[in-house]
């Protein structure tokens, strides 16, 4: 039994996994709960290919510069524009990416399945939507990458679940899946 425990361990050390979905729970500068979601992973060079199947429940607060149109999951539109836009108190979701300052040059996507019905508009996140790294070229690897911003007003409770395609290595053609559960 020994053995098979010690084998099981090496092998566990020399594969590199997804570990967890995690989330850091604040109150922003409007008084608004923000959830900042991570996928965790128990090796820096792992690279996030893209998020699916994710359920999160709740309307979310916009604060983008498509806010107009209520709002987009968007990040590119995620800008700091001093009485227009904020990305403290805007929603989001990244693979990985920067908002703000770094909008511009965030190369995540929305799939077909968040895109279905309002093409990434509103307050809620559709049923198993997912979002990917749309820039290929640019691989985003670590060991605690940014999935999402999800800002909403007090009493709502907070509940992510979701799946998650990644690679070992930028080196790596080998692709591996988790999935998980994260609540406030």
């Amino acid at each position: 039994m020994t053995t098979v425990i010690a084998a099981s361990a090496l092998g566990t050390v020399a594969h590199a996994d997804f570990v967890q979905f995690d989330g850091e729970y604040s109150v922003n500068s409007q008084g608004n709960n923000v959830v900042k979601m991570y996928a965790e992973f128990d090796d820096a060079q792992n690279v996030l290919l893209n998020l699916f199947d994710v359920v999160v429940e709740g309307n979310f607060i916009h604060s983008d510069v498509q806010i107009g149109a209520g709002g987009t999951w968007n990040p590119t539109a995620s800008l700091d524009i001093p009485g227009f836009s904020d990305s403290e108190n805007d929603s989001y979701v990244t693979a990985g990416y920067g908002v703000g300052s770094e909008a511009a040059l965030n190369g995540t996507a929305l799939d077909p399945n968040f895109l279905n019905g309002n093409g990434g508009l509103g307050s809620s996140i559709p049923t198993n939507a997912g979002w990917y790294n749309g820039n290929p070229g640019f691989n985003v690897s670590g060991s605690r990458i940014l999935i999402g911003q999800f800002v909403y007003a007090d009493g709502l409770d907070f509940e992510f679940t979701g799946r998650i395609g990644y690679k070992e290595s930028e080196a790596s053609s080998e692709v591996g899946f988790g999935e998980g559960t994260w609540a406030v």
